[in-house]
This record gives C-alpha cells, structure tokens and sequence, in this order.
C-alpha cells in the first residue's frame, strides 16, 4: 500500500522523501498510539476485574454465592474481560440451563476453533454437591486472578480453562443451613440430591438426570484432556485441608497412567508444598483411622473420574477436609487450581501426546479388564500428617467411641494400598448389535459419541448370545435402581441368526469410544447398562403354567428320558426344599421343555459380533 502511494505522489510531482518522512512518523505515532492503547485497556481491565468482589469476599469468607449471585458474578466477569465467554450448554432437571464459562487467551469461543487451536482443554466442575461449594467460590477468585495476571496470555497461551459454576442446580437452589452436619461453615449452602434427589456424582455412567445427559454431551463436544471436580470430605480427621484423588491408575492406558504418576502428581505436590499448602491422597477411611494406612478409591464409572477413564481423559477430584474452616477450605481449592493450571501449561504437549497415545492403544486393545479388586499384599509408604486418635466412652450410649485429640498432631510413614488386580477381563467383539427398541441405551451411546448404523435390509449373520446366570440385588433402591451386582453370564454361539431390516443397530467397536462401548454393554460390568437395570424387563417370565395340567406332561418326560429321571431324583436327593415343592419341581422339568420362553427369559438382548 506505501508503494502505490509513493508512486501517486511521484507522479503529482511531491518530494517523495518528504512523503517517506512524514508517513514513518504517522506509522511510529500509531504504534506508540496503539502501544499506549493496550496498556490503558489492559490497566482498566485489571481495574474493573479487581473490583469484582465476589459473595464469599463479600461476606467476610463466611458464605458461598447463591446460584444466582454466582451466575451473575461470571456474566460481570465476561464483561469485564475479553477473554471470558459465559454459554449455555443443555439443560438441568431444575428447568434451568447448565452453564459453562469458557476462558481463552484468543478471546476465541468457539468448541470448533478452540479445538483446530490444538490447545490443552482444563474442563473444572463445581457444585455438583451444592452442600460442598469450595470450588465454586474457589473458582471466582481463581479466574479473576488469573485473568489480572501482567503475563495471563504468554502463561496461559496453550491451555483453554471451562468452568461449570454450577453443575447441580437443583441442590444449589435448595438452600439450607444444616444438612451437614459434620461440616465447617459456610453458614449455607446448597442440598446433595438434586431437583429429583439423584446423587450426581452415581449419575454419571447412567445419566437419568438431564444435567448428565448435558454433561454427557459437553464432554463428547469439548473432549476435555483434563478433568476436574471440587468436593469437600467425610470420615477420619487429620492435619490436610487439602486431599486428592485421580482416575485409578490400573485403569488409564499405560502412557497416562506414567503421566499421572511420573509427572502430574509430583509437579503439583511440589507446587502445593511451595504454596505451604501439603496435600495427600484422598483419605478413604470411614468408622475407623488412617494410623494403619488407607487405600485408594475404587472409582467405577458412576462417578466422574471412573467415567473421564473411559474416554481416556486424565480425571482427579479435589476433597478439601470437612472440619476446616471454611475459608481455609476455598483458600486450599484456589491454590490447587493454580498448581493444575501451571502443571497443565507446563506440560501441554506432554499431556496431548499421552492422550494420543492412549487413544491409539486402546483402538489396539483386545482385552479389557472389567472389575478390580484392591491387592492388600503390596502398599507403599506415605509420610501423613495425622491426629493421635482414642476411644472414650460416649456420653450419648454408654458405648466406645472414637475421637481425635488435635492438640497431639504425628507425622509418619503409614501403608499406602493403590495396587489393584482386574477380576473380570473380556475381550471386545468386532461389534455389538443393539435392537433399536433400546431407545435409552441408544441414546446414552449417541451422547458419548459413539458411532452406529441402523441395519436397513433383511440379513444373516453368526452371533453370540448372553444368557444371565445369576445376579444379585439390592434389597433398597440406590440412586433410584435396584442395582445388580455379581452378575454372570453363559455364552451362547448362533449361526446365522436372521436379522430383521431396522431391528438392530450395529456398533463397531473400532472407534475411539470403544472402552465405553464395551463397559456399558458388557453385562458383568459393575455399572454396565445391565447392572442398572436397563434391561430388566428380560429377568421376568411372560408365559407360565398350571401345574394340573403340566403335571400329566413331566410324568411323561421322566417316563421317556432316562437321563433327566436320573439329574431330576439327584436333585430331588439333594435339595430338600426343592423334594418339598411341587412347583419347583414342575418348573425343573418345564424349564426343559419348548413351553419355556427359552429365547427370552433371561437372555441377554445385545448380541456380539466376534
């Protein structure tokens, strides 16, 4: 553009030198302009965010902001800030949106443009306990300090940061003063359950709230690397104000499994101990003390960091402790949210190649392992800040009772158990079929962005059935399911087995969903879609009989079958109430029979495809 207007001032006879002189001193002034431009802006944004007080600065640090306070509070955020964007992201089973502030050096919003920017997504989630709110409040002063940091676009330039201030609406607005009792401050708070009383930490595998179907779908969209939720503990006493817990490492594929170990977790407890704040595991010990050591926490997939494994994102809690006070808890929160961000910055590649590499072996797997069990035979020593711990009498029962003397605080070496064994391995199919009456299961696949085709034409094709063995129930509903547990199978191979146009949907599991295709389908999962109860209908006999009638027809079949005499008086030999019953020696016999729904009682409805 300079040339052509040297070359117009040439022909109109001006001093080209002149012309030369005067637009370098116009480009200087522009950039000085500019240069002063940014700072003014800068120092008035920084200006406007210090001036943001949030509701828990506001209230001395007793309280923690209300839904709409804290709601509020991010939309003066995003005002105040070019970098903040507040969006709405599904819905809630309180009718109210799940919000999601997305905080990005490029002040670029968009999933589609954040994600082609390769940059590390940190996703942190709050409140999905209301009655624990530490990180919602951590969350406000965290932003805002990070947001009037001089060096906020060079730190942070290779991580975008999602917040859910609110993931439990329904219990945040349930407001109360007391319903938990162990807990120190604030003066309230918010309610667990949620608008329907569902835990939605049980919630996640399942989604029967609307707030995980959206969560669901957010972390399909986002694929967060990096997973956070804020929680405040229960059970023993102890000196940490702050304890943590990670996806289980036996369950994430080997190259996060070395991150976590090797990388993540010592850069932070380094980090926390610099900000004077040491850290420890997450203490799992309730009704007793963690003298004698303590064990890491199973995670299956109900709860989120067992559910983030399975889409090969690296996923930890917060656990703040119960008895501190409550700005010594959101102090700790906003620190470990410093230490995270930095740890994530500082290794972004890192973390993205992990992740990488754990997609691309997980694609080559064969063998997965469904259920753990903890192997008490190998623990490591983890020096732990306790409480000298003693037993009185109660004055309430008249029965031993365990206290803590805090005035006698030790530190010492206590056995750490984090090695878990697989129980359960199976091998994953070349697909699943799924029929296409299983709406909810279907659903639950497409939120988790698993790829599938509606089978259209009239086709044959070899399968293997599942027929339930045995399962065991819970004798009081959990979570609103009468959850099954223990459950086994027998297989049961079907040749060309006729498939009706549109009864089935296929589900490849070559495809970067493939661990959670097969926890969710494989029945003897413990929080396969089997185990919570979304096939029941087939544990329930349609046809029956009388027994006057049927009983003519098994006088026959003993007659005529040697064999089935012989496994009938055994039994009869065997089992006194069944030599009692009459009705459970008919059903023996009709069970043999073609009378028996031997196609539908029982038998698992997802077939496999090996």
């Amino acid at each position: 553009m300079l040339e052509q207007c040297l070359s117009t001032c040439k022909q109109a006879g001006f001093c080209v030198d002149l012309v030369v002189f005067f637009a370098q001193t116009m480009k200087r002034f522009c950039l000085i302009s500019l240069c002063f431009l940014f700072i003014f802006t800068a120092c008035r944004d920084r200006g406007q965010l210090s001036e943001l007080t949030t509701a828990f600065e506001a209230s001395d640090s007793l309280e923690t902001a209300t839904y709409e306070e804290g709601i509020e509070w991010w939309r003066s955020l995003e005002k105040a800030s070019p970098y903040v964007c507040v969006q709405t992201f599904g819905s809630t089973d309180a009718g109210l949106p799940l919000h999601l502030v997305v905080i990005n050096t490029d002040r670029n919003f968009s999933r589609e443009k954040v994600l082609e920017s390769d940059k590390t997504i940190w996703l942190i989630n709050n409140g999905i306990h209301p009655g624990e709110p530490d990180g919602i409040d951590a969350s406000m002063l965290f932003a805002r300090e990070l947001l009037m940091d001089e060096d906020f676009e060079e730190n942070m330039k290779d991580v975008c940061i999602l917040i859910i201030p609110f993931y439990n609406v329904g219990g945040a607005l349930d407001r109360n003063c007391c319903s938990r009792a162990n807990q120190n401050g604030p003066v309230s708070y918010g309610f667990r359950g949620n608008s329907n009383n569902l835990d939605l930490n049980r919630d996640f595998i399942k989604a029967d709230s609307k707030n995980a179907q959206s969560f669901q779908e957010l972390f399909r969209d986002w694929s967060p690397d990096v997973y956070l939720e804020t929680h405040v503990s229960n059970g023993a006493d102890y000196q940490y104000a702050m304890t943590y817990l990670f996806s289980l490492p036996a369950k994430l594929a080997p190259p996060l499994k070395s991150l976590v170990d090797e990388t993540m977790i010592p850069e932070m407890l380094q980090k926390m101990e610099a900000a004077d704040e040491p850290m420890t595991p997450y203490v799992n010990v309730f009704g007793t003390t963690p003298d004698d050591g303590f064990a890491a926490f199973y995670d299956s997939p109900r709860y989120s960091t067992g559910f983030s494994a399975l889409h090969q994102s690296i996923g930890l809690l917060t656990e703040t402790h119960m008895l501190k006070p409550y700005p010594v808890r959101v102090e700790a929160t906003r620190k470990f949210m410093h230490a995270l961000v930095n740890t994530i910055s500082e290794n972004h590649e890192v973390i993205q190649n992990a992740r990488a590499q754990a997609r691309s072996e997980v694609l080559k797997q064969t063998e997965f392992p469904l259920d753990w069990e903890l192997d008490r035979s190998v623990s490591e020593p983890l020096e732990f800040l306790g409480y000298e711990a003693y037993t009185d009498t109660s004055s309430v029962t008249g029965l031993p009772q365990l206290y803590y003397d805090r005035s006698r605080p030790w530190k010492r070496p206590v056995p750490y158990f984090k090695a878990f064994n697989p129980t359960l391995t199976v091998s994953a199919p070349t697909c699943y079929l799924v029929p296409s009456s299983r709406e909810a299961v279907l659903d639950r696949l497409r939120w988790n962005g698993v790829e599938m085709e509606l089978i259209e034409q009239d086709s044959v094709m070899d399968v293997t059935s599942y027929q339930i063995s045995d399962y065991q129930t819970v004798d009081n509903p959990y979570e609103g399911h009468y959850l099954h547990s223990k459950t086994s199978v027998t297989k049961k191979p079907i040749e060309g087995m006729p498939l009706r146009n549109g009864e089935y949907y296929l589900v490849p599991t070559n495809q970067p969903a493939k661990r959670f295709i097969v926890e969710v389908l494989e029945p003897e999962a413990p929080d396969s879609y089997f185990n919570w109860n979304f096939f029941d209908e087939i544990l329930q006999q349609k046809e029956w009989f009388s027994g006057y009638v049927f009983d003519q027809e098994a006088s026959r079949m003993l007659e005529d079958d040697a064999e089935l005499r012989s496994a009938f008086e055994a039994r009869k030999a065997s089992d006194s109430t069944f030599r009692s019953s009459t009705m459970q020696q008919l059903y023996f016999l009709y069970q043999k029979t073609d009378h028996y729904e031997h196609h539908r009682h029982k038998v698992y409805p997802v077939l496999r495809v090996e």
